[in-house]
């Protein structure tokens, strides 16, 4: 006799679109068996087509729920009764802060015996909110997820977690000579030294610091591009800063694309000076994609799973960022390809391992939850 799929559903407490978060949850959800599952999406947006299509085509659901910010209440009211509604025995909330305590409270009052927040960063924009809720958060979730250690560090504070790799579809990454040429003939770089980066115009990401390194690297050597692939609030800003310091000939800005395997391969070197990170999806395709990676050392160490991860201080000045950059041979490294995907998928980073044991999760955090 066969029985009813067991149901997840997955919520995304910020805008879900092409950005990190958003494509850590695609990866794994591409990659989910549903045969025995049924995966549902909570969002705080309407998709963009092509998204909304691939979804609602694997037989899932998308709902859309606002407010969470400005009318918490009502948010928390509207998810509640589409738990209720729906019975769903999972719910995997995403976010980086005790907030979380709205979703685990909604799932709790809904009826769903797995509670699991998941942690993607290392700090909040909402500290004050974030400390009010904690004992709300602590009392109500079963299960805590983390992108990494530091992620879990954060938002467990001494609590038993379970790291979840930001996990890829590491072929998709690997390095592809003939995109290399194709998009760099697209874009104008034949023949150009391409730093790239790949995250939203926000202050986390430290963008007015990478273009003062782009601009001590292009006094070095006029052959150098800058290419940002991503959007947010800062963009225009960044755009004003590149004008005023003469780059506009050097800075492509690509915005958010579809293309980001095909885009990494046109480039020679990633640029990411964040000045906090979880465990960022950005710097594991990179390094799929054999490029080497200069970071900010207040990224955690576990993203260097190959050698290819070099972590220059962030107090360090942009001019001796660029000399680093500039001093390092850049241009052989797609010569290791294979080196690096064998460990990438060692260190656990390919999401068809990845998947399969967070599936086996879900039903053990339920085994244990109907034993009680």
């Amino acid at each position: 006799m066969q029985t009813d799929k067991r149901k997840v559903l997955i919520i995304a407490t910020t805008k879900f679109e092409l950005d990190g978060i958003t494509n850590v949850i695609l990866n794994y959800y591409r990659a989910m068996d549903k045969s025995d599952m049924q995966f549902d999406f909570a969002v705080p947006n309407i998709l963009k087509i092509e998204l909304r299509k691939e979804i609602e085509n694997q037989g899932s659901n998308i709902f859309i729920i606002q407010g969470r910010n400005k009318n918490p209440l009502s948010y928390m009211r509207k998810l509640t009764n589409l738990i209720k509604r729906n019975n769903y025995d999972i719910v995997h909330a995403h976010g980086n802060s005790s907030t979380l305590a709205m979703e685990m409270v909604a799932a709790k009052r809904g009826g769903s015996k797995v509670r699991i927040p998941h942690s993607h960063n290392t700090t909040t924009n909402h500290r004050v909110v974030h400390k009010l809720l904690r004992r709300t958060f602590d009392k109500n979730y079963t299960n805590g997820f983390a992108c990494g250690v530091k992620a879990g560090e954060w938002l467990y504070k001494g609590k038993p977690f379970t790291v979840i790799n930001n996990g890829i579809d590491v072929n998709r990454f690997k390095f592809n000579e003939e995109d290399r040429k194709n998009y760099r003939k697209k874009y104008g770089l034949v023949g150009c030294k391409v730093i790239g980066n790949v995250g939203a115009f926000n202050y986390q990401k430290n963008h007015e610091f990478l273009t003062d390194v782009f601009f001590e690297l292009y006094k070095l050597d006029k052959s150098y591009r800058l290419l940002l692939i991503g959007d947010g609030g800062l963009r225009t800003e960044i755009e004003k800063k590149v004008d005023s310091l003469g780059l506009n000939n050097a800075v492509i800005f690509a915005g958010k694309s579809r293309e980001v395997p095909q885009l990494l391969q046109v480039m020679d070197a990633i640029v990411m000076p964040s000045r906090y990170e979880g465990l960022p999806l950005s710097l594991i395709e990179a390094q799929s994609a054999s490029l080497p990676c200069f970071v900010s050392d207040v990224i955690t160490q576990e993203i260097g799973v190959t050698d290819l991860i070099k972590f220059i201080p962030l107090e360090k000045k942009a001019d001796t960022w660029a000399k680093i950059i500039n001093d390092t041979e850049i241009m052989n490294s797609r010569l290791t390809n294979d080196k690096s995907l064998y460990e990438i998928t060692e260190a656990g980073y390919n999401i068809k391992e990845n998947a399969q044991d967070l599936q086996n999760l879900y039903n053990l955090f339920l085994t244990n939850q109907l034993k009680e």
